[in-house]
């Protein structure tokens, strides 16, 4: 458990619609309203990885992979409404904002490690491991990169 001394005004939570990370986005939220701060953020982020498409299938489709793309992104968006409905049923006072990341030359930590970075975020929240699949984000390994390598504390949620 976190030390009751420790405050943050910045959690971020990765959010790949898996279990563990709706489990993870639980504790995110608690932790945001135990604060019993009005300037402590919460931010929600998924990332959907873009598949590296070779230039002759590209030349020969441009579009190719347009569908998939735009069906990542809805599923995404569904995923970080299903966060703001908890809050709003828990505490609708949290500051509270959503970012989904797409960069096809970083790889899923990375963009995670960056993006908390930049924001100066104090707590990193992440489920132990994530989907199966090809839409999978949070593996072992993205969760065992984001403890290794994050400027800040970091929370995995099993």
């Amino acid at each position: 458990m976190l030390s009751n001394d420790k405050t943050f005004t910045k959690i971020m939570v990765a959010i790949d619609g898996s279990e563990h990370s709706f489990k993870a986005s639980d504790y995110a939220i608690d932790i945001a309203i135990n604060q019993q701060q009005t300037d402590t953020h919460l931010i929600a982020v998924t990332v959907i990885e873009l598949v590296k498409l070779n230039l002759g299938t590209f030349l020969a489709a441009p579009t190719y992979g347009l569908e998939d793309l735009k069906r990542r992104r809805e599923e995404a968006e569904k995923w970080l409404r299903k966060i703001e409905k908890t809050i709003q049923a828990k505490n609708n006072y949290i500051n509270f904002k959503t970012e989904i990341l797409e960069n096809p030359s970083l790889k899923v930590s990375s963009l995670i490690l960056d993006y908390a970075e930049k924001e100066n975020v104090d707590l990193i929240i992440v489920g132990s491991r994530g989907r199966h699949g090809l839409s999978r984000l949070l593996l072992g390994s993205v969760a065992s990169d984001i403890v290794t390598y994050a400027h800040c504390l970091v929370l995995v949620v099993k």
